[in-house]
């Protein structure tokens, strides 16, 4: 008898352990395909969707990397997001004030075997525009998206842009590092951008300034727009370089759209930065969109104008 209710006793937990392994892999399966859900078709309609009912957030997080969500991902064969802007929680839009169309050609472009061209990274990820935080969630507007945006609008010129995806603020606080250091912070990751691929022809550093809203906006074509500069470090054996590539940029800008640029801010001395990473390449540029007033509908609309324009100097025409 009493092996009998031992066997019972042994049938009894396999059962629960097998109850168990299947839910656990049906929370799995679930999972891979919600997260890898392709909800919007660019980044640019993504951030539009989110305007429509000032959503302003993004998920800088990644997926969860753990051995399981791996093998289900191979064994799915999921197409992964286009980029960390649509890699988000499900949200619901009002379409019908969405005045904004998506350019089929968008999604054509990003399949081209293209190699790329661009790199672009923000050293101070933590620059915000105006906009309310969504409810829940600590992230407003800020240049990380507007690097996105600028990475679609480059696609539509044929260019393939790469943006930094690491996290400046945790490589920070892992290395006790104050804010002050996020240039060294930026250095590390770009090196490894710079020797895992060395042919980029332009390598960009997006900011924000910190200036007041009637100095850092400007109407062009009936739209509010976020004005930019530059930025180039004199001490530093790139300047000349650096220089020679930025006053090149503005002036196709200012050419086209003369009240759109505050020029190039050159900057060295004992109370100044003097290099911004430009050491590393010849072709880095630092550019300011905008200011802490600015919302990022000005920004994008900035992006909208001044993409075609580096989009002709990155293919020489």
């Amino acid at each position: 008898m009493q092996k009998i209710k031992l066997k019972k006793k042994r049938k009894f937990k396999f059962r629960l352990i097998a109850y168990a392994f299947i839910m656990f892999l049906g929370y799995e399966l679930s999972f891979n395909v919600i997260m890898n859900l392709k909800l919007v078709n660019s980044n640019e309609e993504f951030v539009k969707a989110l305007l429509v009912d000032s959503n302003y957030h993004l998920l800088y997080e990644k997926k969860a990397s753990d051995i399981f969500t791996k093998l289900f991902s191979k064994i799915l064969d999921v197409n992964k997001p286009v980029s960390i802007l649509e890699n988000t929680l499900h949200f619901q839009a009002n379409t019908q004030n969405m005045t904004y169309v998506t350019n089929p050609q968008l999604e054509e472009v990003k399949k081209l075997n293209i190699k790329p061209t661009v790199y672009i990274y923000n050293t101070h990820q933590t620059e915000e525009y105006q906009g309310s935080a969504l409810q829940g969630y600590n992230i407003k507007p800020g240049v990380m998206m507007a690097s996105y945006i600028l990475q679609d609008k480059l696609a539509l010129q044929n260019i393939k842009a790469d943006v930094m995806e690491d996290n400046i603020t945790d490589y920070l606080n892992l290395n006790n590092m104050k804010y002050s250091k996020s240039y060294q912070a930026s250095r590390v990751f770009l090196q490894n951008a710079l020797n895992k691929y060395k042919n980029y022809k332009l390598i960009i550093d997006l900011h924000r300034d910190a200036l007041t809203k009637d100095k850092s906006t400007v109407i062009i074509n009936n739209r509010s727009c976020a004005k930019i500069s530059f930025v180039v470090g004199e001490e530093h054996k790139n300047y000349n370089a650096n220089l020679q590539v930025t006053n090149t940029i503005n002036d196709k800008i200012k050419q086209k759209y003369p009240t759109l640029t505050r020029g190039v801010i050159t900057k060295g001395g004992e109370d100044s930065n003097g290099i911004y990473n430009q050491d590393l390449n010849p072709n880095i540029i630092l550019i300011e969109i905008g200011g802490q007033e600015n919302t990022i509908d000005e920004v994008l609309n900035t992006i909208e104008l001044i993409a075609p324009i580096i989009g002709q100097y990155v293919n020489g025409s």
